[in-house]
């Protein structure tokens, strides 16, 4: 008992309550280890691009609308990333700007990751969204970054992994692959540690996707407040969501998720109005760089 007792010590030390920007509690990972938390929810967007569907290389024609769709997420960008730097100064603490790059994936999507990389899918582009929608998408994806649901992720994988490694030596998991033979030691220690990991990995995917619906709403909520702050009419947004509906299918998770966004969003239009534009900027912060940095669009994957 005093081990698991320990245990617990360890856990609430290593990771701290916070609050959201919209004021939901979250976990946090410790100021030492925030930068292994950037690093790792870099890896994670890069793993979910790995397993993701290369799309077709482009010909000709192709190529030219492939430019002039990158060039459109790149204006995109750029504008809700200036509104993004102007209501939330402590961006500048955790990095200097935000990265757009279209990936080419063949299916729609989209991902960030903690260090303020936006990646937005090729399938996006098949889709021919509007000028409101896309800029919906990557302002939910900003506001993931904002709100540090990455953070979130992060604190609760290594929350999971220290209780794993910890509570199952104390509760001697091992011993019910011990056959009492001492030559047999070695093996067992091997299948416990196969043990541990493997539900150290199940139990941190499993309570963060109990996380997700809280956080994509919490998004969603944002976005829409960043994207009356950058000028565009949530009225507006909401109904190119809305009539988007319809062709989404239950291919992905992804899409069904931004079928529910834009029931969401419809719902919320119902409730009190977003800021105005230009209430929202007498409320920017002072004491800004005079020339923000500018975000960029690449392909590397």
């Amino acid at each position: 008992m005093s081990r698991i007792s320990l245990s617990v010590f360890l856990l609430f030390f290593i990771t701290a309550c916070a609050t959201s920007p919209e004021g939901r509690p979250q976990l946090v990972a410790p100021t030492p280890l925030q930068g292994f938390s950037a690093v790792y929810s870099e890896f994670d967007m890069h793993l979910q691009l790995v397993t993701a569907a290369d799309a077709p290389a482009c010909q000709e024609a192709q190529c030219v609308a492939d430019r002039a769709f990158e060039q459109r997420i790149l204006a995109l960008g750029r504008r809700l990333a200036i509104s993004a730097f102007r209501q939330h100064a402590d961006l500048y603490l955790r990095f200097p700007r935000f990265d757009f790059i279209v990936a080419d994936k063949s299916d729609p999507g989209a991902a960030s990751s903690a260090g303020g990389t936006i990646i937005v899918y090729r399938g996006l582009q098949r889709k021919n969204l509007d000028d409101a929608v896309l800029a919906f998408l990557l302002a939910r994806e900003m506001c993931h970054v904002i709100a540090g649901h990455h953070d979130e992720n992060v604190a609760t994988s290594i929350l999971v992994a220290v209780a794993a490694q910890i509570l199952f030596p104390a509760l001697n998991i091992g011993g019910f692959f011990a056959g009492g033979a001492a030559s047999a030691a070695a093996s067992t220690a091997l299948e416990a540690t196969a043990l541990t990991s493997t539900a150290s990995f199940l139990g941190s995917r499993a309570l963060r996707a109990s996380y997700r619906p809280q956080q994509v709403r919490e998004a969603e909520v944002m976005a829409m407040k960043l994207l009356a702050a950058a000028g565009w009419d949530g009225d507006e947004v909401s109904d190119k969501l809305e009539s988007l509906r319809p062709s989404l299918s239950d291919d992905t998770g992804w899409t069904r998720e931004l079928r529910e966004s834009a029931v969401y969003i419809a719902n919320m239009m119902q409730g009190p109005p977003l800021p105005d534009p230009e209430e929202a900027n007498n409320q920017i912060v002072t004491g800004l760089p005079f020339d923000l940095p500018p975000p960029i669009v690449s392909r590397p994957f």
